[in-house]
């Protein structure tokens, strides 16, 4: 008899709330592999502090590149501070998008350059708010169940959909050789 009272917030609260996750790819799999990924040339602006201001710099430089008529790719973000050792304040991160290698992009946007390189790479489609926390919980279980972690910085790279009836694709990279030189590192 009980559960009878449970039915009308079931279906009036907690069933739309389930309806949404799975739509944004709460759901969706997280798949791992090994790949070779980049080249990569990208526009970016520089941000210290709180990654949760990443997407308002993000707007900002594809602002700036389609003033300057330079056609914006999909988003790119390196992370190079783990936000579970590295205070808010503290954190350092780029932001911008993928370009064209030959285009000149203008102050205040910098350019650099991600070279091809072995990566262990975790996909996952989802909606852009819900991805970076899907992914990087599973490259973190992926990673403690063979007793390493996630080695810093990782390359994000968000390629939105042609629909809106359909999730982008998140692919959160790290390098599987975290020493070797990389050309964007500051």
């Amino acid at each position: 008899m009980k559960h009878k009272k449970f039915l009308p917030f079931l279906l009036a609260f907690l069933l739309p709330l389930v309806a949404v996750y799975a739509w944004w790819g709460g759901f969706s799999p997280v798949e791992i592999r090994e790949q070779s990924r980049g080249p990569y040339t990208y526009a970016y602006l520089e941000h210290t502090g709180d990654y949760a201001k990443l997407p308002k710099v993000q707007a900002q430089v594809l602002h700036e590149l389609n003033k300057a008529g330079i056609e914006a790719g999909d988003a790119i973000t390196v992370l190079y501070s783990n936000p579970d050792v590295v205070a808010k304040g503290a954190r350092r991160a780029r932001t911008g998008y993928l370009i064209p290698a030959g285009a000149r992009p203008a102050a205040p946007l910098l350019k650099a350059e991600i070279p091809h390189r072995p990566v262990l790479a975790t996909h996952v489609r989802a909606a852009i708010l819900l991805a970076p926390s899907r992914a990087y919980q599973a490259l973190d279980s992926y990673l403690q169940a063979r007793n390493r972690g996630i080695v810093m910085p990782t390359v994000e790279i968000y390629e939105a959909a042609d629909s809106i009836y359909k999730m982008g694709e998140l692919t959160v990279e790290m390098d599987l050789e975290p020493d070797s030189p990389r050309r964007d590192t500051p």
